[in-house]
């Protein structure tokens, strides 16, 4: 199921909205279940999707409207990767972050998922409104589809 998050606002699910505010709103957080996620830019959205949905988004996005970015390391990425998947290092992100393409969906996935939301959290801040965080990152994909 697809979170979508504002921040120090409401959550909003695509079965249900429920308007809540979470008393560490203005901290990055994470739940147990890793299902909330808080942007750090005010009224700023951007959506979470688990491995499942990834998978179906690797099936059916289309090149031209979807980019998938990794954001771990070149060492991470050498020994693990999933298709389709572009290599960004976060620790590189001065040198990248400004040419991502605004008129894409961007996908963005870690080896867990919490530099994966630092990076969409950022891409955010500069402005891009279709961005995706992969909960649970590579590990989670490999547990629940595989390589």
């Amino acid at each position: 199921m697809a979170t979508r998050a504002y921040a120090r606002t409401a959550l909003v699910t695509t079965t249900k909205v429920r308007q809540q505010r979470h008393p560490l709103a203005h901290r990055r957080c994470e739940t147990p279940a890793m299902t909330r996620a808080y942007v750090a830019a005010a009224g700023a959205l951007l959506t979470n999707i688990d491995v499942k949905e990834l998978a179906e988004l690797l099936e059916t996005a289309d090149d031209e409207d979807t980019m998938f970015v990794d954001v771990r390391e070149k060492d991470e990425w050498d020994a693990a990767r999933v298709r389709r998947f572009q290599l960004k290092p976060l620790s590189e992100a001065a040198t990248w972050l400004g040419d991502m393409p605004k008129d894409k969906k961007l996908v963005v996935m870690c080896k867990a998922g919490v530099r994966s939301m630092k990076a969409c959290e950022a891409l955010v801040a500069g402005g891009h409104e279709n961005v995706y965080n992969v909960v649970g990152g590579i590990m989670q994909y490999a547990n629940e589809i595989g390589l």
